[in-house]
Order: C-alpha cells, then sequence, then structure tokens
C-alpha cells in the first residue's frame, strides 16, 4: 500500500487497477484514500490526480470520524446529561436504565458489534420516544401544535419528518445532541404541520420558536453527524 501526503497529514493510497476509462476517488475513512483508474495509468498521474483534488480531500476527510467500537464505549450524552455505560456479557440480553445515578447497563450474550449496536437501539429507542413525547407535549402546550402519531426509527439520511396526515417521526438518536438542538428539531417537525415547504415563510415562522433557528441550522449541517453513533 502507498502513502501520500495532503497538506501536512499522511493517507494509506489503496490503488485499484481496472478496465475503466477514467480515474476515480474514493476516501475510505479520514486517514485512508481508494483510487480506481485504468491499468496503464502511471503513479505520478495518479499522484497528481489526487493533488488536483487536495481541497475536496482535506474537506471531506474531515467530516469521517473514527467508528465507534460499542464494546469499548464508555459514555453516553442524552440531551446534555453524561450517561455512564456498562457493558457485560451474560447468558441473556437485557438492560438497566438508573436515571437517578445516570448509569446504563446492558447486558448481552455477544460482544460484536452487530449484537451490541442491536442490543442498543432495541433498549435506547423507546428511552428516545419518552424524550420526544415528553418534548413535543411541553412544545405543544406552549404554541399551541396539534400533532398525530409519533415514532422514532433509525433513519440513516433525515433527523425528523412530518407527514401529510400529521404524523410525526424522528431519528431516536437525536436524544445523543444538545437539547437546544434536540429541541429545534422538534420544532422544525411541528412546523411542517401547518407549512409544509421550506419557503421564507416556513423559516420566518421557525424562527418566532426558536430565535436561534439559523444557529441551530447551520450546527446542524456541520456537526449532527458527528453524535450519531449509527451511521
Amino acid at each position: 500500500m502507498d502513502f501520500v501526503e495532503i497538506g501536512n497529514k499522511q493517507f494509506k493510497l489503496e490503488i485499484k487497477r481496472k478496465f475503466i476509462r477514467s480515474i476515480r476517488l474514493k476516501i475510505i475513512n479520514s486517514h485512508r484514500l481508494s483510487i480506481s483508474c485504468p491499468h496503464l495509468t502511471q503513479n505520478r498521474t495518479i499522484h497528481q490526480f489526487i493533488q488536483n483534488h487536495s481541497l475536496w480531500i482535506t474537506k471531506n476527510s474531515a467530516k469521517i470520524r473514527p467508528k465507534i467500537i460499542f464494546k469499548n464505549l464508555k459514555n453516553l450524552s442524552i440531551l446534555g446529561q453524561n450517561y455512564q455505560l456498562f457493558i457485560s456479557k451474560t447468558n441473556k440480553n437485557s438492560a438497566i436504565f438508573n436515571h437517578t445515578d445516570k448509569k446504563i447497563y446492558l447486558y448481552s450474550s455477544s460482544l460484536s458489534q452487530s449484537s451490541l449496536q442491536k442490543l442498543i437501539d432495541k433498549n435506547l429507542r423507546p428511552f428516545a420516544l419518552l424524550l420526544v413525547n415528553r418534548e413535543l407535549k411541553s412544545l405543544s402546550q406552549q404554541f399551541g401544535f396539534k400533532y398525530q402519531k409519533v415514532t422514532v426509527r433509525n433513519q440513516k439520511t433525515r433527523l425528523g419528518s412530518c407527514s401529510s396526515t400529521g404524523n410525526l417521526n424522528f431519528n431516536w438518536q437525536i436524544i445523543f445532541f444538545p437539547p437546544d438542538k434536540f429541541r429545534h428539531i422538534l420544532l422544525h417537525e411541528l412546523n411542517h404541520l401547518a407549512i409544509k415547504d421550506h419557503s421564507r415563510k416556513f423559516w420566518s415562522a421557525l424562527q418566532t420558536y426558536d430565535p436561534d433557528t439559523p444557529t441551530n441550522k447551520k450546527w446542524l449541517k456541520t456537526q449532527s453527524s458527528k453524535l450519531l453513533i449509527f451511521s
């Protein structure tokens, strides 16, 4: 495997020569790149191609965070409160929440990445729904919103959505966000109950509910993916 330096950062470089017509670049993680290129492509051409795209690589590799190893996870920040996480291997899968001491105990028959992901999702998702419903009720009492069914899922690309019938759906992992960002996401979807698009009218109305909308909107665009434990 080759290495390439971009700025002051070194990347591992994997080169795959294929029956293709052009060079293709892929960021594998924050320290590794992959190049697919025609069989006869010279190394200097590959390195020149990489340097030509150095700004793009620097910008997008910085967005990629290291993969979370669940068995090594010791803490979870839930709406700004730090919960200690204790993971143990036992015969049966179970979970205990001690909200007074802010501790979560997870017991799993396997410590594999996939098994722990399923266990965390199964046990934290109902807690997330409880927190979402509690805040939605408070916001509705404050601003007079009227919504229908509420669900939480492990969505890949969206933090929330509002159906034409008034049902609300949220990515359950928004409970890992700071409280004001969490509240902003809920207000965003509640605002869609009356205004379905993202027109000026929508953003103006949202800012009456959340005066920090511009700041929160920018934060969600740049920082939200860093706090999702399931990508």
